[in-house]
C-alpha cells in the first residue's frame, strides 16, 4: 500500500472530467507539467492530484512511473458515454474500479470488513499506521498517514448537517453522492451510511475482480463464476458497497432482471445459495450499463 499521491487534495467537482478531455484530446499526460495544470485550469498540485485520482480510480494509466499518463479501456468508456458524470451510476462504476484497481492506494482498506462501522481520525489513523508499518523497517510519519486519512474521509463522507457554504465554492467531493460514510459533525466522528442505489454492473465489476484475484488466474471474459453467498468475497463485496449479504443479494435480484440470468443470478446449487455473475473487465459492465440506461431512455421517450 502506498500513501499519498493526492498532494491532500480530495477530488473535487469537475476535476475527473477535466483529466479525462485532456487524455481524450491526445494531451500531455503528464500532469505535474506547469503546461498541463495551465490547461485544466488549477494549479500545480491540484493537477498532480487529479492525475492520481484518474489512476486510482482505473481511469488512467502509464506505463511507468514517471511515464505520461493514457485513458485505460474503462476510462475510453466513460469518456465517451458519460464524460461529464452526470449519471450517479458513473460514480458507482468508479468506485468499483478503484476497489479493484491494482494501483496500491489506501482506498480499499477503508471500506475492508474489518474497519468499524462507527470510527474516529485518530482510531483509523493508528490503525492505518500499524497496517503500513507492518513488516518495514521504517514507518512512514504520522502526519503522512493522518493526510491519507484527511483526503479519504473528505473525498467519500457526507458532512451532517451539511455546512452553509457559498455554492459558488464548489468545495464538496463528487463521490459524496454515494453517501457510503456521513461525518457527524458536532462529535467528529464517522459513521456507514445508508448508500444510494448502486447499479448491478458495479457489483458485477468488483465480483468479477474479486473472484479472479482469488483464484489467481487472469480474468476471462464471459466465464460465468459462482460464488456461494457464504463466501468471504460476497462479505467482502458488501463492505465495499456498504451493505450487508442479503443487501448484496437485492442488487443481484436487481440485475436479474435488467440484466438476465445469463449475466446474473442467484440460484441453490447443492442445497446453497449461490451467485453466478458473468466475468467482465471494468470496461464491458461500464458498457453494459450505458447501454442499459441509453435503452430504458429510449423506451421511456417512446
Amino acid at each position: 500500500m502506498k500513501l499519498g499521491g493526492h498532494e491532500t487534495f480530495y477530488p473535487r467537482p469537475g476535476w475527473f472530467t477535466k483529466g479525462l478531455l485532456h487524455l481524450l484530446s491526445d494531451g500531455l499526460g503528464t500532469f505535474s507539467s506547469p503546461a498541463v495544470a495551465d490547461e485544466l485550469g488549477v494549479g500545480r498540485n491540484m493537477a498532480k492530484s487529479i492525475g492520481w485520482w484518474l489512476h486510482v480510480m482505473g481511469l488512467g494509466s502509464r506505463a511507468s512511473r514517471i511515464g505520461p499518463m493514457e485513458l485505460t479501456d474503462f476510462g475510453a468508456v466513460v469518456a465517451e458515454r458519460d464524460p461529464f458524470m452526470v449519471q450517479l451510476g458513473t460514480w458507482w462504476l468508479l468506485h468499483a474500479s478503484a476497489m479493484t484497481s491494482a494501483t496500491e492506494s489506501s482506498l480499499p482498506w477503508f471500506f475492508s470488513p474489518q474497519r468499524e462501522d462507527r470510527a474516529d481520525r485518530t482510531a483509523l489513523t493508528e490503525a492505518l499506521l500499524k497496517e503500513v508499518s507492518s513488516g518495514k523497517a521504517r514507518p512512514p510519519a504520522i502526519k503522512t498517514v493522518q493526510r491519507e486519512v484527511a483526503a479519504v474521509l473528505h473525498a467519500y463522507a457526507v458532512p451532517v448537517p451539511r455546512p452553509c457554504a457559498d455554492p459558488e465554492d464548489n468545495l464538496g467531493s463528487p463521490f459524496h453522492r454515494l453517501d457510503l460514510w456521513r461525518h457527524l459533525r458536532a462529535s467528529d466522528r464517522f459513521e456507514r451510511s445508508e448508500p444510494t442505489a448502486a447499479p448491478p454492473e458495479a457489483l458485477g465489476t468488483v465480483l468479477s475482480a474479486l473472484a479472479t484475484n482469488q483464484s489467481a488466474q487472469s480474468l476471462q471474459e464471459g466465464l460465468l463464476l459462482d460464488i456461494a453467498v457464504s463466501s468471504p468475497l460476497i462479505g467482502r463485496a458488501g463492505a465495499l458497497f456498504g451493505r450487508s449479504r442479503e443487501g448484496v443479494l437485492d442488487i443481484v435480484d436487481a440485475g436479474e432482471s435488467a440484466l438476465g440470468p445469463s449475466t446474473m443470478s442467484l440460484r441453490s446449487l447443492a442445497g446453497e445459495r449461490v451467485v453466478t455473475v458473468m466475468s467482465a473487465r471494468a470496461a464491458t459492465w461500464a458498457t453494459t450499463f450505458y447501454d442499459r440506461i441509453a435503452t430504458k431512455s429510449r423506451e421511456d421517450a417512446a
